[in-house]
């Protein structure tokens, strides 16, 4: 087990310690224990580490695979692909779209909000 890891295991025991009359504390901070233990099973902890790395940082925003000047233009790539990756993102405009084809054929298109978006959100509940 890396040193990393175990160290954030013992940090996990150490604030579960601290929490032990909190029952749901206890049982969430078990999960992510486990969580832990299960990327290191599949073998994946080297890209959590990763992820933890950028994670809230501009790197770790999607990146589009295609960029498309409208919308009838990525639908016309859209249905020309065989496949497209699970969970593509691509650009239509400027705007970031989560793209997920549909068992009847069709395309359906979710807009991120931009990063300035999500910050004015947050500024907005402040």
């Amino acid at each position: 087990m890396s040193s990393k890891l175990e160290d954030l295991l013992s940090s996990l025991e150490a604030l579960s310690k601290q929490h032990a009359s909190e029952p749901d504390a206890v049982a969430t901070i078990e999960t992510a224990a486990k969580a832990l233990f299960f990327l290191q099973h599949v073998g994946r902890l080297k890209d959590f580490w990763e992820y933890a790395r950028v994670f809230n940082t501009e790197e770790a925003w999607p990146k589009p695979l295609r960029s498309f000047g409208t919308r009838d233009e990525a639908l016309a790539w859209l249905r020309a692909q065989a496949t497209v990756p699970y969970e593509t993102v691509i650009a239509v405009a400027g705007a970031l779209h989560n793209v997920t084809h549909m068992r009847n054929g069709e395309w359906i298109f979710i807009r991120l909000p931009s990063r300035e978006e999500l910050d004015a959100m947050e500024d907005s509940e402040d």
